[in-house]
């Protein structure tokens, strides 16, 4: 199979997971309010049996590790479906929906660093951003796309929260199969494209893993990611779900244009990477992430304090920063260009993109509950203040790989 036949089952793969993570994972803060009845509280802990797996993925990926990159996407995508049987079909109780909820958010996890790890494998030299931004601008318009059919669904009465089956979970485990499908095709196609994580040596002991301080400058600004991603998944939904009050289909709208933004705002980070390198592009994201977040921060008091005196500037306000907040999630791809751009061998790459997304987990982790602990008892807006200045490390590191260069 050619590389570019390849990359088209590729793409194919990922947009059919991306659409079944829109009909489930998307809605999950929804799906958690109105089966469940929690409250803010408690919405900050679920976050860890939902983002454990993230902290657990380096250990993962390195026992398979052997399997080779396609294989084991293959099974990444076969847990992801079996959480998705239980929770879209089972209706299963609190302590078992966490348990159910950490094997779907497991393989969501292990397909992050295996997404990067392989879209890497199969850019051309120097358009490596540019692949990386066109692959995340195709998640996006499928995302996109999802979202109006979730709305639709919500607003027609086709998809619905509630005891017995959850629909919506339910089409996203017939599209998340099909996807696996496509995977197992490409590995058997393309079976140079599996590459194990770390061969063994001649003696038959396994390498050293990679860990290096040289890679710190990449661990760093995916741990600062972490604090950012809490913001983003867990409490710029909040907004809307809990100070204003709106169902699913509203979410599902704004995602829409979330992601439409997003289409436009992501193939445009690929080429800035490749055009003017990847410290202009970690001062970019600081700062641009640590404005948006300042502003989220303002409108979240204002509202919860009910300080706005134009009628209907809060919906306006808040819509407007939730899409704004969905656009930091875009510059992930800083991080990849990062590693690419630091790493010694070519292996590194796909074990140090999983260390790194382990240590994002583990302040994802280590934050959610704390973070909903402020929402709660200070107020909604330190919990962006905090994040904004989380933001600024980017800029540190910028200026730290700038003094290594030198």
């Amino acid at each position: 199979m050619t590389k570019d036949k390849a990359k088209q089952l590729f793409l194919a793969a990922i947009i059919l997971l991306t659409v079944a993570q829109g009909l489930s994972s998307s809605v999950f803060s929804n799906y958690f309010k109105e089966v469940y009845q929690v409250d803010s509280v408690q919405r900050g802990f679920l976050e860890i049996p939902r983002e454990m797996p993230g902290v657990l993925c380096v250990v993962v990926i390195s026992l398979l590790g052997s399997m080779g990159n396609v294989s084991m996407a293959f099974i990444a995508y076969g847990l992801s479906c079996l959480g998705l049987l239980v929770l879209g079909l089972l209706s299963p109780s609190y302590g078992m929906m966490m348990v159910f909820l950490f094997i779907a958010s497991l393989g969501e996890h292990m397909m992050m660093p295996l997404r990067d790890s392989i879209a890497i494998d199969l850019s051309k030299e120097g358009k490596t951003g540019t692949f990386l931004g066109k692959l995340k601008g195709r998640m996006l318009f499928a995302s996109m796309m999802t979202s109006l059919a979730v709305f639709i669904g919500f607003r027609i009465g086709i998809f619905w929260f509630g005891e017995g089956m959850i629909p919506s979970f339910c089409l996203a485990l017939v599209i998340a199969a099909v996807g696996a499908g496509f995977i197992l095709k490409l590995k058997k196609e393309c079976p140079e494209l599996n590459v194990p994580q770390r061969h063994k040596q001649a003696s038959g002991k396994k390498e050293k893993h990679s860990f290096k301080k040289k890679y710190l400058p990449y661990y760093v600004v995916t741990a600062v990611y972490g604090c950012q991603k809490r913001v983003r998944i867990v409490f710029g939904p909040w907004i809307i779900i809990e100070l204003l009050a709106k169902g699913a289909d509203t979410l599902a709208l704004l995602g829409i244009a979330a992601h439409f933004a997003g289409s436009l705002f992501a193939p445009l980070i690929g080429r800035f990477l490749d055009r003017y390198g990847v410290k202009k592009a970690l001062v970019l994201e600081g700062c641009g992430i640590a404005a948006i977040f300042v502003f989220s921060g303002w409108v979240a008091g204002s509202i919860a304090g009910e300080t706005f005196g134009t009628v209907g500037a809060p919906l306006f306000v808040a819509y407007l920063v939730y899409i704004l907040i969905n656009l930091t999630d875009h510059f992930n791809t800083v991080h990849t260009f990062l590693m690419k751009q630091l790493a010694d061998d070519p292996a590194d790459v796909m074990e140090n993109l999983s260390f790194g997304l382990s240590v994002d987990h583990v302040i994802a982790v280590v934050l959610s509950g704390g973070l909903g602990i402020i929402w709660q008892a200070w107020g909604p807006q330190y919990v962006f203040y905090i994040a904004a200045a989380a933001s600024m490390v980017q800029v540190c590191v910028a200026g730290w790989l700038k003094r290594i260069g030198e």
